[in-house]
């Protein structure tokens, strides 16, 4: 399945064209994004669930936005995307205790003026309470989370989860860390499924990325 473009995809207004390469991943996995589309919201009653109308939709990044806002210093992204295996998807649904069903993903390569590796930037979409997050997550060339930035909120409540006083707990954390709620992570009242979200989005991208890129033989940096 080819990376959606935040234009095909009818949750998001912003899109930037880029150059993309496109292979396919093995255990040796080289660049991703978690792109697949989000599994869906548990089954609810028709009468219980909100209209379109009734929930907000809140965009606050385009994706350039969040890319320089997670790496300031980048002169340049370049953007790759692979398939990803069977074999690859059992061993992350293993870690992370969740069925992975992504077949595809992509990186923003972050690089600086002197060509030296600055991080990952992996654009992903998590069901909050009833609709998809779309969030970017940062990881560091020390395979640690530079920084998180949400990029579109279309839930009429929890839209905390944007604001740097929560997003901030996410700096630093390694595939070591639980990243949970009342173990690592500090809930926000009204807002625990998206906070969940939050938190699969960012152990699922770290597990990725070492992953990909914990054998140097294969991280090219």
């Amino acid at each position: 399945m080819a990376f959606p473009s935040m234009v095909d995809d009818p949750y998001c207004r912003t899109a930037e064209r880029v150059t993309a390469t496109v292979g396919h991943v093995t255990m040796g996995l080289l660049c991703f994004c978690l792109t697949g589309r989000p599994a869906q919201a548990e089954s609810l009653p028709a009468e219980s669930m909100p209209t379109d109308e009734q929930i907000s939709v809140q965009v606050y990044l385009s994706e350039p936005q969040a890319r320089t806002r997670i790496f300031p210093d980048a002169t340049h992204f370049e953007r790759r995307v692979h398939m990803i295996d069977s074999t690859a998807r059992a061993e992350i649904s293993e870690r992370l205790g969740r069925r992975v069903v992504d077949d595809s993903f992509a990186v923003y390569i972050a690089r600086g003026a002197q060509e030296e590796l600055l991080g990952y930037a992996a654009l992903t979409e998590e069901v909050g309470k009833y609709r998809p997050i779309t969030f970017m997550v940062g990881v560091g060339a020390d395979l640690s989370i530079q920084e998180v930035a949400v990029l579109v909120y279309r839930e009429s409540r929890g839209g905390e989860v944007r604001r740097t006083r929560f997003l901030r707990q996410y700096r630093g954390k390694d595939g070591e860390d639980p990243i949970r709620i009342d173990r690592d992570i500090i809930n926000i009242t009204g807002a625990t499924l998206s906070v969940r979200a939050l938190n699969y989005g960012v152990r699922k991208t770290l597990a990725l990325t070492e992953l990909i890129y914990r054998d140097p033989l294969t991280s090219r940096r």
